[in-house]
């Protein structure tokens, strides 16, 4: 079997190493022939699902840059604007529209597209993000959002868990200050300003101030915390929709 293309596009590479590193987990969970390969890999080759699955952005880069992609788009004179079904777009349709119609220019578009867009409490930009793929008849088998509320350290702030006595005491003290545990509830949490006391970044800091890092928890932290905790801030559906319609994908080569 031949590696199977996901294309991917985010505001930032971070953004994109927390979104590969969760898809590639749902693969080796959920795909038997997936997982053997890693393990088989994983010592000889930087990338240990590279038979299996390739990541890429457009024009032979890794991943798209969102907000770049309206600016590539005009340049390659795709068709960006007007409606949507003869409504007016929604916040991010737009941009939305620009990354996959790039992916669809591309020589040989990828088979399924992955968007990694921060809500920032603007529930606009998920319904900007179902207009966009509604729009086109796309030739990916799949586009997924990764739609993190209110933005994608809420994500990691999910799969936290104190693992010490100081871990515990630090952790215990921020649900007193916030009146709610954000690790079980982080779609409360804010992403405005770092100097709210709920800002997300702000919070995933003082979680992480000693022990292991956050990237590093969200490599091995059970799916099914991440699914437990996360129905409200994107995270479970997420991990839903790439089970469902991903995995096939991949799965069938």
């Amino acid at each position: 079997m031949s590696a199977v293309a996901l294309g991917v596009a985010a505001e930032s590479v971070g953004d994109v190493r927390i979104v590969q590193t969760l898809v590639d987990r749902v693969l080796i969970d959920e795909i038997d022939w997936v997982a053997e390969t890693f393990e088989g890999c994983r010592v000889s080759m930087e990338d240990g699902l590279s038979p299996c699955r390739s990541w890429r952005g457009v024009e032979g880069s890794g991943w798209l840059d969102l907000h770049r992609a309206s600016d590539l788009a005009r340049e390659r004179g795709l068709r960006i604007y007007g409606s949507f079904a003869g409504e007016p777009g929604e916040a991010d349709a737009r941009m939305r529209r620009a990354a996959l119609l790039l992916f669809a220019e591309e020589d040989e578009p990828p088979a399924a597209v992955v968007i990694a867009r921060d809500l920032d409490g603007r529930a606009e930009r998920a319904e900007g993000f179902a207009q966009a793929v509604a729009a086109g008849s796309w030739p990916f088998d799949v586009v997924i959002g990764a739609l993190p509320v209110p933005e994608i350290e809420a994500w990691l702030i999910a799969a936290w868990m104190p693992e010490d006595d100081p871990e515990r005491k630090r952790h215990a003290a921020l649900r007193g200050e916030l009146h709610f545990d954000p690790c079980t509830k982080p779609e409360q949490l804010t992403s405005k300003s770092e100097a709210d006391r709920k800002d997300a970044k702000r919070v995933l800091e003082a979680l992480t101030t000693t022990g292991r890092g956050a990237l590093e928890r969200w490599a091995d932290v059970p799916l099914e915390r991440l699914e437990a905790h996360g129905g409200a801030c994107g995270l479970a559906r997420f991990v839903r929709e790439v089970r469902e319609r991903l995995v096939p994908i991949v799965e069938s080569g």
